[in-house]
C-alpha cells in the first residue's frame, strides 16, 4: 500500500495489481480502489484462466487488464487492454490495445524503439537514471513502467531513486 500511495501522490496514470484465485488478491484490489484516487487501475491476470478474467471484469471492474498472450476472449470495450510482449518483434498491433515491452539497450541503439507507435507503447525495466536519461534523450515519447519495491519496514521505503526517475519523466 505504501507504493500505491506514493505513486498516486506522484500522479501516475496507471497502477497495476496482480489478481489471482486467492480471495486476498481481490481484497487488496478493493482496498486500493477505495484508497487511491485519480489513478486508473489495471488488473494483471493469468492469461489462461477465463474464470479469473470473468471474476475480474465483474467483481473488480478494472479500468484496464494486462494480459501476456495475444489470443484471449473479448474484453468489454470500456476496459483498456494491455498486452505484455517479450520483444517488440512479437507485437501484433491491434488498434485498441496498448503494449508493455521490456526495454533493452539494443532497441535504442538500433533506433527500433523510435519506430514503434509511441502512443501504444510502455517500456518496462529496472530503470537506472542513466538508462532513463539515455532513452528520453533519444526522443522516445511513449510510456514508462516503473515498479514498486520492498519496504525497509512496514510502511517505510526510500523513494529517492523513484523521485529522480519521475522527475526525469516530468521534465
Amino acid at each position: 500500500m505504501t507504493d500505491a500511495r506514493y505513486f498516486a501522490a506522484m500522479e501516475v496514470d496507471w497502477m497495476s495489481i496482480h489478481l489471482s484465485s486467492m480471495a486476498s488478491s481481490f481484497a487488496l484490489w478493493h482496498t486500493m480502489k477505495e484508497w487511491i484516487e485519480g489513478v486508473k487501475l489495471a488488473a494483471e491476470i493469468p492469461a489462461d484462466d477465463e474464470m479469473i478474467l470473468a471474476k475480474t471484469i465483474i467483481d473488480a471492474a478494472p479500468d484496464g487488464i494486462i494480459l501476456n498472450q495475444f489470443t484471449f476472449p473479448e474484453i468489454p470495450k470500456n476496459i483498456q487492454v494491455f498486452y505484455e510482449a517479450d520483444t517488440s518483434d512479437t507485437l501484433q498491433l491491434k488498434r485498441e490495445a496498448l503494449y508493455i515491452i521490456p526495454y533493452k539497450t539494443d532497441l535504442l541503439i538500433s533506433g527500433k524503439i523510435l519506430q514503434l507507435p509511441s502512443q501504444k507503447i510502455f517500456l518496462q525495466a529496472s530503470w537506472s537514471l542513466y538508462q532513463l536519461t539515455q532513452l528520453l534523450d533519444s526522443g522516445y515519447q511513449g510510456g514508462i513502467c516503473l515498479t514498486g519495491g520492498e519496504e525497509d519496514v512496514t510502511g517505510v521505503r526510500d523513494y529517492g531513486l523513484m523521485d529522480d526517475l519521475i522527475g526525469l519523466i516530468n521534465q
